[in-house]
């Protein structure tokens, strides 16, 4: 493991100057799908820049950083009338330390402030890692005869 500064991370609303390294992030952190069974997800696709500075001009985007590095981010956006996480990024190297879970608690936070009654998302329900975790944050896995349009 590499030698990590050992400085507390924060959490912030993202800023234009943070997207090539958010991108970064995403493109590492989605190697892990690839051992997890879907390489599909680790194509090195990443948010493109409109999208991010969409969301981060609605306030819809925050980074956790470290050390002035960016290790982590969330986003979230509308999708029809609903309120959708678009992505958690954490980079391999920060995992494990609470950082996914803040990113989560502040995307709940503002469904919760915007009078949201949900926030959706999809998830790999096969990848320990991503749909155990979301169930454990009290998330549902909800039928498809209950999806919305």
């Amino acid at each position: 493991m590499p030698n990590l500064p050992e400085a507390p991370w924060t959490l912030r609303l993202g800023r234009e100057y943070d997207i090539a390294a958010l991108q970064a992030v995403e493109r590492e952190a989605d190697q892990r799908f690839r051992a997890a069974g879907h390489p599909e997800l680790a194509d090195g696709s990443v948010i493109p820049d409109a999208v991010a500075a969409r969301a981060m001009a609605a306030g819809q985007l925050w980074v956790a950083e470290c050390a002035g590095q960016v290790v982590g981010w969330a986003y979230t956006g509308r999708f029809g009338d609903e309120l959708c996480l678009g992505q958690i990024s954490v980079a391999t190297a920060y995992g494990q330390r609470g950082i996914g879970g803040a990113l989560l608690d502040a995307a709940i936070a503002q469904a919760r402030d915007a009078g949201a009654a949900s926030l959706v998302l999809t998830t790999q329900r096969n990848v320990a890692w991503n749909a155990p975790w979301y169930l454990r944050r009290g998330f549902e896995i909800v039928p498809p005869v209950a999806w919305t349009p």
